[in-house]
């Protein structure tokens, strides 16, 4: 009898290390809160409406969020009665079956759950080891890319016109000459230096060409010319960091954010299979795309409310 008990108590607490069973706990907790602050029956039945203490107070904390001082009498039954209001709405758009197929309610439910089962496991911190390992497997997406700074001289093309590239020419003979570089080229909006760049922070500037150009250029003399939207430039490189590896540390919090992240997905995907084998999914296509074959590889999207992709990448 003494044996049975043990096998019977052993089998209870190996089932509730069970991620599932864990999940439904913290479900039937929030329901209970959920209970507390609703009242007894949060559906809508009936004509009776029952402001509950619970939610009284939620009202009155909100407030005093928003105002920073808790709401006089009069502003509280103002909020009351805008709840009542809304509640009552509520109640007779599902009565007249509106919330059927608005695609919002449909996907705030959606979103609802699936917190619900994020949270059920993806509530935890990493440790240290865990964000080693996550640097190690994903190194590429955290590599810092190379940076230059540079100073440049340019020759506007809405003075020089097509002659911008030749009068360029004689410009970077007399910088290699030891001219003083502030005293050469025409005024423009763009920066006539800039400090340590990546390509595409140089791009966003000067066009993709001209941050291209720039991070291929070895030499440490004036160069160009080259070309951008507003004219012909030349390019003196100050300093130059090269791409590297980062020290963990220093992009601490990006790996916390995206280890987290990815946790969650990973979670809230394994509980949308659990969900799905539950049920059968038939489609009846569109005669459009009846003929059609079904694909082989289609991209899960990465968030549960991402809207499809038109660019055609």
């Amino acid at each position: 009898m003494h044996a049975e008990r043990q096998r019977s108590e052993g089998r209870i607490a190996r089932s509730a290390r069970e991620p599932l069973v864990q999940f439904l706990a913290i479900a039937l907790a929030l329901f209970a809160a959920n209970q507390w602050i609703r009242g007894a029956d949060p559906r809508p039945s009936g004509e009776d409406i029952t402001i509950s203490r619970g939610r009284v107070l939620q009202l009155a904390e909100s407030y005093r969020l928003l105002a920073g001082r808790p709401p006089s009498r009069a502003e509280l039954q103002a909020l009351i009665d805008d709840f009542a209001d809304e509640e009552v709405a509520y109640r007779e758009a599902v009565a007249m079956g509106l919330d059927a197929d608005d695609t919002i309610v449909r996907r705030r439910m959606r979103q609802k759950i699936e917190f619900l089962a994020e949270d059920a496991e993806a509530s935890e911190e990493p440790s240290e080891a865990q964000l080693a390992a996550w640097l190690r497997t994903h190194k590429a997406e955290y590599r810092l890319p190379a940076r230059v700074a540079f100073r440049q001289v340019l020759a506007s093309r809405d003075v020089h016109g097509r002659d911008a590239s030749a009068h360029m020419q004689s410009v970077i003979r007399q910088l290699r000459a030891g001219a003083d570089p502030t005293k050469l080229g025409d005024p423009s909006m763009l920066p006539s230096a800039m400090p340590l760049t990546t390509q595409q922070g140089i791009a966003v500037v000067f066009g993709e060409g001209f941050a291209a150009a720039v991070l291929a250029h070895k030499d440490g003399n004036w160069f160009g010319p080259i070309d951008s939207p507003l004219g012909s430039h030349t390019v003196l490189v100050l300093s130059r960091e090269p791409a590297r590896e980062p020290d963990p540390q220093e992009i601490r919090e990006k790996l916390r954010s995206d280890w987290i992240e990815a946790r969650r997905r990973q979670t809230r995907e394994a509980f949308q299979a659990r969900l799905r084998q539950r049920y059968r999914v038939s489609v009846q296509w569109p005669e459009l795309y009846a003929g059609q074959p079904a694909p082989l590889d289609v991209k899960k999207l990465q968030r549960p409310l991402d809207t499809i992709d038109s660019s055609g990448e």
